[in-house]
């Protein structure tokens, strides 16, 4: 048979990559075998049920107001093709003043917070589209309820 070839002449095979999916070494980790404790830090105090219907009224309140607000609710509204609008920073800095300003009495740490939850915006990004003032004034009020110790910046 002449067409067969001569199987010492043939190229090594490449090494052939390897399989994430099949040829994992999940098995191989390390064992930890450090104690674990499943108790709850002393210093951790569960929110009272008065702090809970308080963050709740002042949630509520923050959403009635922008979801209430056409220019503001916009951002929750669904393109038609799929997406919702962008924020720009000066959206988000609007959106803070109009909180604060409407509702004066919210503290501006809980403003922060559920505004991030209306919009679905991470913290760190709210917080860099934030005004220095409004970042200033933010931090001072972490500081002020103990958060912020030995930090110099919010994230």
């Amino acid at each position: 048979m002449e067409n067969k070839q001569d199987l010492s002449n043939e190229e090594p095979e490449k090494e052939l990559f390897r399989d994430k999916i099949f040829d994992n070494e999940f098995e191989q980790t390390e064992l930890d075998t450090s104690e674990k404790s499943f108790q709850i830090e002393s210093s951790f105090l569960e929110k009272t049920l008065d702090e809970k219907i308080d963050e709740q009224m002042i949630s509520e309140r923050i959403k009635n107001l922008l979801l209430g607000n056409e220019r503001y609710n916009r951002f929750n509204v669904m393109n038609s093709d799929g997406t919702f609008p962008k924020i720009n920073k000066s959206d988000i800095n609007e959106i803070y003043r109009h909180v604060l300003d409407s509702i004066p009495d919210v503290p501006i740490i809980e403003a922060f917070s559920v505004i991030t939850g209306i919009y679905d915006i991470s913290p760190e990004k709210f917080y860099e589209s934030l005004s220095n003032t409004f970042k200033t004034d933010l931090i001072s009020e972490l500081r002020n309820r103990g958060y912020l110790k030995n930090r110099k910046s919010l994230f």
